[in-house]
């Protein structure tokens, strides 16, 4: 039993230290699993470059992070290259190395419950842009800083409807959510596994966490899941999804 409790404790020092002096970029930070995300690392000492789109915009929660870390806050418009490869220069420029990651979109805005002869070419464009274009810019402006140092973690947030992708289930289709929803999920299921398996080899790993309609209700699983791909935990991952159903 005091050999147990001597490892925790060990362990626990260990996770705290690789913590620390770590720079993050979140990409969603207003949004609760953002938020969730930024005040877990921001206590484990992690600087933290937030990154809100300009609908989102939201900056009532940075001074309360700034007592732990260096925190900087940027707005971008949705789908515009230059506005976020600006925010992430000027994040990369005050901290140095990005060493994390997070794309978490503001999935409590995806308009679910459409039927689908109700379902107009806007929702499809919103959706598209907010999530999978924004995704990619957000990846094309900060990986190419992780392969130069050869070292990087990406964990990216999907919901759990949708094609799910090979492994567990071997690629099963859900047959809940919103037909709209649904593609998108897929979409960036897709996207960021083929992501993984193209940047591996150079130091960098891309894992995701899928959420159920109620994720909400227990954030310390959005929590333990982030530390698995962050601490090292999951060290030889890539490309993987663990889904919070």
């Amino acid at each position: 039993m005091e050999e147990s409790h001597i490892f925790k404790k060990r362990w626990k020092i260990i996770k705290d230290q690789f913590y620390k002096g770590q720079n993050c970029i979140i990409f969603g930070a207003n949004s609760f699993v953002g938020k969730t995300i930024s005040k877990f690392l921001a206590q484990k000492n992690v600087n933290l470059g937030l990154i809100d789109l300009d609908s989102h915009k939201n900056s009532g929660d940075v001074d309360n992070l700034k007592k732990y870390n260096e925190v900087i806050y940027k707005i971008v418009k949705s789908g515009n290259k230059d506005n976020i490869i600006d925010a992430v220069e000027g994040i990369y420029s005050y901290f140095g190395d990005i060493n994390y990651l997070i794309c978490s979109y503001y999935i409590d805005d995806v308009k679910r419950n459409i039927k689908p002869e109700d379902l107009s070419l806007e929702t499809w464009d919103y959706l598209f842009q907010d999530w999978i274009v924004n995704y990619f810019l957000v990846l094309k402006a900060v990986v190419p800083l992780m392969i130069q140092a050869e070292s990087g973690r990406v964990v990216f947030f999907n919901t759990t409807n949708g094609y799910t992708g090979e492994g567990e289930g071997e690629g099963d289709i859900t047959l809940n959510g919103s037909i709209h929803e649904s593609a998108c999920s897929s979409g960036i299921t897709g996207m960021m596994t083929s992501i993984a398996a193209d940047i591996i080899p150079q130091g960098v790993s891309v894992n995701g966490i899928a959420l159920g309609p109620n994720y909400k209700n227990d954030p310390k699983r959005i929590i333990w899941t982030v530390n698995l791909w962050l601490s090292g935990l999951g060290e030889y991952s890539c490309g993987q999804i663990l889904r919070l159903y």
